[in-house]
C-alpha cells in the first residue's frame, strides 16, 4: 500500500462486520452480500493495506492484530459518519426512516408497545421494528449495529455491565412482587424469610431474575426449594396459579389477567428491577432515534 492510498469506507465496514460476526458468512448476511463477494472485498482491502487482516480456521475467522487496529478505526469512522447523518437529519427536519429496538419481553409487551403505537400515529414516516431479546442478546445486537436502541433490565444482586461508548437512559424502576395462588393465606406484608418453607416457581439460574431471587433468598438465610423452572413468565404465573409454588417476579412480567394469582409487595427486602434504554452516542443524536427514546420514556413514566 502506498502512503497516499485511500481506504474504502465500505471495505472498512466489511472488516468491522467480520470482526463482530466472527465469520465471512455472518458478515455477508449482515451486509446483504454473498460470502464470495465479502472474500473478494477483503482481499482487496488486504492488498490496499499490505497486511494480513484475518486468520482463517475451520471454526471461522478472527482478526489479526493489524485487523483489530483497523477495525477499531473503522468503528470510529462509522460513528463519525453516523453523527454527520444525524446533523443532516436535524438540519432537514427529518423524522422518519427505520429505527430498530431490542427489548426485554415484559417491556416490549407493555410500554414499548404503547410507545410504538403512539409513534405510528404521530410520525407516519417512522418505520419502527421491535425484537424481543434478553439483555445480553440486546446489547450484542446494539454493538453489532443490528438495532439502534436496546431496552434492558437490571436487578438487585445482579449488576448489568454496559459496554463502553454507549448512552444509558433510565426508563422505569419497579418492585419485584410476591406472586401466589388466589386465596393464599400468608402474611399481608411478607418478608422473604417468611417463604423459606415454601415451594418455588422461578426463572432459571442463568436469567437475571432467577439469579437475583435466588441470591436474595440466600441472603435471607435459606435455599429456595424450586419445583418449576421456566424462562417464560406466563408459564411461571400459570404454574403459581395451579398451586406448584410461589414466585417473586417483576410487576410488568406478571400477567395476572391471564391466571388466578394474587400479588403482594415484599416487605423485607424490597427487591427492585430497573429498565434502561441504551444506545450508541452517535446513534442517539439522530432525530428519529431520539424521538423513539423520548416516546419510550414517556410511556414508561405513565406505567
Amino acid at each position: 500500500m502506498t502512503n497516499d492510498a485511500a481506504l474504502d469506507v465500505g471495505r472498512l465496514r466489511l472488516l468491522r462486520e467480520i470482526g463482530v460476526r466472527g465469520s465471512i458468512a455472518g458478515a455477508a448476511r449482515a451486509l446483504g452480500l454473498t460470502p464470495s463477494a465479502v472474500s473478494q472485498q477483503l482481499a482487496v482491502l488486504e492488498r490496499d493495506t499490505g497486511a494480513s487482516l484475518v486468520d482463517r480456521s475451520p471454526r471461522g475467522v478472527v482478526l489479526t492484530g493489524t485487523g483489530r487496529l483497523l477495525a477499531a478505526r473503522a468503528e470510529e469512522v462509522l460513528d463519525v459518519l453516523a453523527a454527520a447523518r444525524a446533523d443532516l437529519d436535524r438540519a432537514n427536519g427529518t423524522l422518519g426512516g427505520p429505527v430498530r429496538v431490542a427489548a426485554v419481553a415484559s417491556a416490549a409487551l407493555t410500554f414499548v408497545s404503547v410507545a410504538a403505537l403512539a409513534l405510528a400515529s404521530e410520525h407516519a414516516a417512522l418505520d419502527l421494528a421491535v425484537t424481543v431479546a434478553e439483555p445480553s442478546r440486546a446489547l450484542e445486537l446494539l454493538l453489532a449495529g443490528d438495532v439502534d436502541l436496546a431496552v434492558v433490565d437490571e436487578y438487585d444482586y445482579v449488576p448489568l455491565a454496559l459496554p463502553e461508548h454507549v448512552v444509558a437512559v433510565g426508563l422505569h424502576a419497579e418492585p419485584l412482587m410476591l406472586v401466589t395462588p388466589k386465596g393464599w393465606c400468608g402474611p399481608r406484608h411478607p418478608a422473604l424469610a417468611d417463604l423459606a418453607d415454601a415451594d418455588w416457581v422461578m426463572p432459571p439460574d442463568e436469567a437475571s431474575c432467577g439469579l437475583a431471587v435466588r441470591s436474595a433468598c440466600r441472603a435471607a438465610g435459606f435455599e429456595p426449594r424450586v419445583r418449576w423452572v421456566s424462562d417464560d413468565m406466563l408459564v411461571l404465573v400459570r404454574a403459581v396459579a395451579a398451586g406448584h409454588g410461589v414466585a417473586v417476579l417483576p410487576r410488568l412480567s406478571v400477567a395476572d389477567d391471564a391466571a388466578a394469582v394474587q400479588l403482594r409487595r415484599l416487605h423485607e427486602p424490597e427487591l427492585t428491577r430497573r429498565l434502561t434504554a441504551v444506545a450508541r452516542a452517535s446513534t442517539l443524536t439522530r432525530p428519529s432515534v431520539a424521538a423513539v427514546s423520548a416516546a419510550l420514556a414517556d410511556a414508561a413514566r405513565a406505567r
